[in-house]
């Protein structure tokens, strides 16, 4: 959910671009480029590395490439943050040029941690020609950002906004994007070479690396790239790895330790044994503030509550402002920089204080 319009003037990443549409508002059963960049990584990493404990724990998402409210008064947003009690910001990056751009704000937004997603989909079906692009990205982006942020995310909600053909049902098993089998490789391999060319820069693990983000039940995607798995059934592929689970959920999917009668958060503790990052939680559907502010209660409280449980160590709420319009309903904490939102922004400071970040 990342996305929306907006953002790098770059033309290598044309379909990227393309892409900037929100990924909410998505049906849970059935929901819904580039070259790289000439610039290349200098310099050595830092030899401290980052450690899950260290990542902030309550986060918001925001847009500062995409422009609009989010790119202008980055002091009131500091101070809106602090206000609440939030330690990070989510931005989405759609090239190395804007990777680039968020490097160069993390002292305007100090002491808010900048946590940057790189959003930047294979244009390729070829794994060998995607991974080599991927690991170029991987260099560049590791030196821009080298002793800057503490995390990094591969790619927005691939489900939505990569892959042609959803799931045909849930997504609990890659077999499920059958239809989807001719892209495979090439995320496959994108995934592989971002992971290789960073780590091939910091090789202290300054940085940790989150998967590709999916929602709802769509963990088996993340599964086939772990365990080397493709749509058609298929076995024995070389296999992606991540620092971090990266995973999204929303008011519409219900309860996420009871999805249906599936605990999503054990799963993806079971499946991968790594710590876990909600990077996308809220509400996406139009609801009344007495119930969106109940949701940002008790959704705060459960995620911190079961956090040692889970190894969940941080959970990024969207958003700060008022930016995606899903049908007439928006989801900002807050209307606009310092302007609050029918009590939203109170309830999140209510939130945090009372969940200590664990």
């Amino acid at each position: 959910m990342t996305a929306c319009g907006g953002g790098s003037s770059d033309p290598a990443d044309a379909a990227a671009v393309a892409n900037r549409q929100h990924g909410g508002g998505k049906n849970p059963g059935k929901p819904s480029s580039s070259s790289p960049s000439s610039s290349s990584s200098s310099g050595s990493s830092p030899s401290t590395p980052t450690t899950p404990s260290s990542v902030p724990f309550y986060g918001v998402n925001g847009h500062y490439i995409q422009g609009g409210v989010y790119s202008s008064n980055i002091p009131q947003q500091v101070a809106d943050m602090k206000a609440m009690g939030v330690t990070s910001i989510r931005q989405d990056c759609y090239s190395t040029a804007d990777t680039a751009e968020m490097a160069s704000q993390v002292s305007s937004f100090a002491p808010i941690k900048i946590q940057p997603v790189f959003n930047v989909f294979p244009t390729t079906t070829d794994e060998t020609t995607a991974y080599n692009q991927y690991y170029a990205y991987g260099k560049t982006v590791a030196g821009q950002l080298a002793g800057k942020v503490a995390v990094i995310e591969m790619m927005n909600e691939p489900e939505n906004m990569y892959f042609k053909n959803g799931p045909s049902y849930g997504g609990q098993d890659v077999t499920e994007w059958a239809t989807s089998n001719s892209q495979w490789p090439a995320f496959r391999g994108a995934v592989r070479g971002f992971y290789a060319g960073f780590r091939a820069v910091d090789t202290t693990k300054q940085t940790l690396i989150a998967s590709p983000s999916v929602g709802w039940l769509h963990y088996g995607m993340l599964e086939g790239l772990w365990k080397g798995e493709a749509p058609d059934g298929s076995t024995g592929h070389p296999t992606a790895t991540w620092d971090i689970t990266n995973y999204h959920w929303y008011y519409d999917f219900g309860d996420i330790q009871n999805a249906g009668g599936v605990n999503t958060l054990a799963v993806i503790k079971s499946l991968f044994n790594l710590p876990i990052l909600l990077s996308e939680i809220g509400v996406q559907t139009s609801v009344s503030n007495s119930k969106y502010n109940a949701y940002v209660a008790s959704n705060l409280a459960e995620y911190a509550s079961n956090a040692k449980t889970y190894n969940i160590i941080g959970v990024d709420w969207y958003e700060l402002y008022n930016f995606q319009n899903m049908n007439g309903f928006y989801m900002g904490l807050y209307s606009s920089p310092g302007v609050g939102n029918a009590g939203r922004a109170a309830a999140m400071t209510t939130a945090v204080a009372s969940n200590p970040a664990p």
